[in-house]
């Protein structure tokens, strides 16, 4: 019964409400982790050491950071109601019912995360996504590339499955933060810089890393105010990078 009212409010496009979302997220996430004991994780090579520890203190949050890359796909005249979207570590089902509250059919929007507790998130690696060639018309990975250790490999894997003129969204979170600010702030290091080198960013940064499959730029916020966390505390208006284009054709 509850579930069916769920599912009814994404039929009327309520979900759209950020209060109202957050409660139903809450709602189904209770009901699959705490009823149906359906939360599962699964380790990859290509990831921080971090990553699910990190992330499962979070399993229950919501956030509306996700409407920087959510938004502009919802107006791009080649994206219809009935595209086909993948959103890349959502961690809960916030993302996908946003994108259903914007209007896209929930049927043909799925969740790729290496945590998973609903039926419509698929437990898999962003490195390996488990979908054949051109399968989404759109692909969105928002604050999720910032945990790969390997982001030319999930870049690569992003664009095969994204059809050929389709559209991909990617954004991280803004940080000058170093590995003993991270320490210090959490407890341990999130990011492990001996493998990456350095972090995503910028906008540049995105742009040379998908330089070769990159056609039309929809849209870029470059983290205009350059707030970042700190290791004296978390901001609460911390700033964040996104950017959305489509992928060229061929490419």
């Amino acid at each position: 019964m509850l579930l069916k009212f769920l599912r009814s409010l994404a039929r009327i496009n309520l979900l759209i409400e950020p209060t109202i979302r957050h409660y139903v997220v809450y709602a189904r996430a209770w009901y699959w982790i705490r009823l149906r004991r359906r939360l599962r994780t699964l380790d990859s090579d290509d990831t921080v050491k971090a990553n699910i520890m990190h992330n499962m203190k979070s399993i229950w949050g919501v956030n509306n950071r996700m409407n920087l890359l959510t938004y502009p796909l919802s107006v791009i005249e080649t994206l219809g109601p009935d595209a086909r979207i993948l959103v890349i570590g959502p961690r809960n089902e916030n993302d996908l019912l946003s994108l259903a509250g914007l209007g896209f059919r929930k049927e043909n929007i799925v969740g790729l995360d290496l945590i998973s507790y609903s039926p419509h998130i698929h437990l898999g690696d962003m490195h390996a996504i488990p979908f054949p060639d051109a399968s989404f018309d759109a692909v969105i990975c928002g604050w999720t590339i910032s945990y790969s250790t390997n982001p030319r490999r999930a870049a690569d894997e992003m664009v095969r499955v994204t059809k050929p003129g389709g559209v991909l969204a990617i954004g991280v979170e803004y940080s000058t933060m170093e590995p003993r600010d991270e320490k210090v702030l959490l407890g341990y290091e999130l990011q492990e810089f001996e493998k990456i080198g350095r972090r995503l960013n910028s906008a540049r940064d995105f742009r040379e890393l998908f330089a070769g499959s990159m056609d039309h730029v929809y849209f870029e916020h470059d983290a205009p105010r350059k707030i970042s966390h700190t290791a004296e505390g978390l901001v609460d208006r911390v700033s964040n990078v996104g950017i959305v284009f489509s992928i060229k054709q061929g490419g």
